[in-house]
């Protein structure tokens, strides 16, 4: 079996690559040339979509064709490939995101879709072409909806500068006190996940990938503050959603039960004190 990965520089890409054998990261710029290094014939091979607009871009429109070839044509190429080569696809994951959901407080796997971006446009439009390809060419899929990733080489979400605003002793910029509530989960626990989905037939063409456990920024920063860390930060008001948690119930089950995911206080404690 051959693991693709279409997305090459991303946090997870290189932890996906890193923990799966026989795995291969792709460039979403070089999709067809970097493929056809990649010995392929009569190969069973899994594909797994990681490609996006980086995360510190998300909103950046200076170039809307590039944004727009990062997001949904990069999908579609690889797409064609598969079919212009006729490879052998054992299962395709496409890696989605929470922010499909928009303004929903619990969100389940088969509740209606709020996007309240161009972001979340987008993922939604590459979830409907996975579908669509994958029910078609009768291929086995999972759209996998990513809540709050943190840890690996991120630096990009809420938890990576809470600690690199301790380490370097500055301002943290926080929205409406830290009051929003989010639900985190550790990229080694995605990378747990996605070897799950590869090993296993889960039949489960939707899935939340998050821990269930909503938990707010002014909440983090009150538990350092009881374990005599102090962040210095700087409130700010801006409109966000105010709650956005994972149902994991069917994440759970694939899982084999109550998985012992990691602990966002003891990660944030451990990152700190070894400053």
């Amino acid at each position: 079996m051959i693991n693709i990965i279409i997305g090459k520089n991303s946090n997870l890409s290189k932890h996906l690559a890193k923990n799966i054998d026989n795995s291969y990261r792709v460039s979403s710029q070089n999709i067809e040339s970097e493929l056809n290094k990649i010995d392929l014939s009569d190969k069973k091979i899994n594909i797994i979509f990681n490609n996006f607009q980086v995360s510190t871009k998300l909103n950046d429109l200076s170039n809307p064709a590039e944004y727009i070839n990062r997001a949904i044509m990069t999908t579609a190429k690889v797409l064609n490939y598969i079919l212009d080569n006729n490879l052998n696809i054992n299962k395709i994951i496409y890696t989605s995101s929470s922010s499909v959901y928009g303004n929903n407080e619990l969100c389940h796997e088969s509740d209606p879709l709020q996007p309240l971006s161009l972001h979340s446009s987008l993922k939604i439009a590459n979830e409907r072409l996975i579908e669509s390809f994958a029910i078609k060419n009768r291929i086995d899929y999972t759209i996998t909806r990513i809540f709050n990733m943190y840890g690996g080489d991120d630096n990009f979400s809420i938890i990576s500068k809470i600690v690199k605003a301790y380490r370097e002793d500055t301002i943290l910029n926080i929205f409406n006190n830290g009051s929003a509530t989010r639900d985190f989960i550790h990229i080694d626990d995605v990378v747990k996940v996605y070897r799950v989905i590869l090993n296993e037939n889960i039949n489960a063409p939707i899935l939340n990938v998050g821990r269930g456990i909503e938990q707010s920024v002014g909440e983090l920063i009150s538990f350092l503050e009881s374990r005599g860390i102090f962040i210095k930060t700087k409130n700010k008001l801006r409109d966000e959603l105010k709650k956005s948690t994972a149902d994991i119930s069917k994440l759970l089950n694939i899982m084999g039960g109550e998985e012992e995911f990691i602990k966002l206080q003891n990660y944030l404690l451990k990152e700190i004190l070894s400053s």
